[in-house]
């Protein structure tokens, strides 16, 4: 993971990966956030903040 990576998806038990992407900045979603990414691309992401 690289501050090029775009989001990172995560479930119950991130562990190290949660870390490295909050340390680095990278947005972190969750299932249905991911969900919503895949229907509406990014502007979905925005409309349900």
């Amino acid at each position: 993971m690289s501050k090029k990576t775009h989001y990172v998806v995560v479930s119950g038990s991130a562990g190290s990966k949660l870390a490295k992407a909050e340390q680095l900045g990278v947005p972190v979603l969750d299932e249905d956030q991911f969900e919503i990414l895949l229907k509406q691309g990014p502007q979905g992401l925005e409309e349900s903040a």
